[in-house]
């Protein structure tokens, strides 16, 4: 499996070292797509079948208004999004406003989908608004993205046995439970001995998060590109 880290900023990320979270697998799935990743995936020249959104938070979402005009412009396919419920209601503002604009868009409370060889699903994560982590198997492997989640999350830890990646937002050093995200230090805590990529990581502080991970935990950044 092939996986590709388009966006590797959280939310409060500054500047264009880190842009918003986005995740590309085997160059035809996303997973989010927050600002600024989209001129990052345009410039790949990819052009996924699939945007599978893990909440309605602007960082993971907002940079797929932009990207669905250049596929308008370009007459690509239209592109099939899963995602809780809620992000038709905001596609269907931008389209009411004046904007050319559609995707093929599937809503539910566990978005899950088949895209070629790939089978995607999702559990609930345990995040401060409602949202989902992914699990994506091509049949030989399986990665866990979680999305935005504080830990513990039981139904998180009950899913990592059997996947061989886990991707993990990393969005402070010590405590940021209060806003649903999880810490470096509570990544050595509950995932030391799974192999693990750290990602949505505030730019301004990635020295220090790179710094406690020691060289034990690997930190994506933009760009990353990796086989599973």
């Amino acid at each position: 499996m092939k996986i590709t880290f388009i966006g590797t900023g959280a939310g409060s990320s500054l500047g264009l070292k880190r842009v918003k979270s986005s995740i590309l697998i085997n160059d035809k799935v996303l997973l989010d797509l927050g600002p600024g990743a989209e001129l990052r995936l345009e410039d790949l020249r990819i052009h996924p079948k699939a945007l599978f959104i893990t909440h309605l938070h602007i960082d993971h979402f907002s940079g797929v208004f932009d990207y669905l005009v250049q596929r308008k412009i370009r007459q690509i396919p239209e592109l099939v999004i899963y995602s809780p419920k809620g992000f038709s209601e905001v596609l269907n503002i931008y389209t009411r406003i004046g904007n050319n604009i559609s995707a093929k868009i599937y809503e539910s409370d566990l978005p899950s989908g088949k895209i070629d060889e790939m089978e995607i699903y999702s559990i609930q994560a345990c995040h401060s608004i409602y949202a989902v982590s992914y699990i994506i198997s091509d049949g030989n492997t399986r990665v866990l993205y979680t999305g935005d989640t504080k830990e513990p999350c039981n139904a998180i830890l009950e899913n990592i046995k059997d996947v061989d990646l886990i991707i993990h937002e990393t969005t402070c050093v010590d405590d940021c439970s209060i806003w649903g995200h999880t810490s470096i230090k509570q990544i050595f805590e509950l995932f030391s001995n799974k192999r693990i990529f750290a990602t949505h990581i505030p730019a301004e502080i990635e020295e220090k998060i790179i710094s406690l991970a020691n060289n034990k935990i690997n930190i994506a950044f933009d760009g990353l590109s990796l086989n599973v």
